[in-house]
């Protein structure tokens, strides 16, 4: 995965999240949808799946 992709939490997921930047084997990902309350977060590379 690499910076600027978009992926999801899981395989059947319906949140989109936009990957920002990659260290250390977590990505630092924030939602595709702009709303309130919403924040970067990060989360291990191993739990994101490539959005189709």
């Amino acid at each position: 995965m690499t910076i600027g992709q978009t992926v999801m939490l899981h395989p059947q997921g319906i949140s989109k999240f936009k990957i920002i930047s990659i260290e250390d084997g977590d990505a630092l990902i924030e939602s595709l949808v702009d709303s309130p309350g919403t924040y970067p977060f990060r989360v291990q590379l191993k739990f994101l799946v490539l959005a189709t």
